[in-house]
């Protein structure tokens, strides 16, 4: 159930400090940002250290342990978020290989951990 979706196609854009990746909520209901956990981010094979990547959602740029205490924010399943990463930067056009695992934890099913890993091949914007 919507492992495809986590990364978005076409989702990756070079940056002149790294790249982007465009992310979907891998759930089908809106959640608060304080259930959901980018638990890892990979480009062609190498894991990104945790603290080279932010998360925005509505022009709000956080980095990912700010996620927790986000009770009143929520994630709508429509939206994309942003992951920035801090890397060597990725030219347009390439190919790379983008992994992204996401957990979420809806409230109102107790005990409940989903992780949704999604692996694609993307050409950067």
């Amino acid at each position: 159930m919507m492992d495809h979706r986590v990364v978005s196609d076409g989702g990756l854009t070079g940056t002149s400090t790294g790249f982007d990746v465009d992310v979907r909520l891998p759930w089908y209901r809106t959640l608060p940002l304080s259930v959901v956990e980018v638990v890892e981010v990979v480009l062609d094979g190498e894991t990104i250290e945790r603290e080279k990547v932010s998360f925005e959602l509505n022009g709000e740029n956080l980095r990912l342990d700010q996620l927790r205490p986000r009770t009143d924010d929520w994630w709508y399943v429509l939206d994309s978020a942003l992951l920035h990463v801090d890397h060597e930067p990725v030219a347009s056009g390439t190919e790379h290989e983008v992994s992204v695992t996401i957990a979420v934890r809806p409230p109102y099913i107790q005990g409940l951990n989903r992780i949704v890993k999604t692996t694609k091949t993307l050409t950067a914007n």
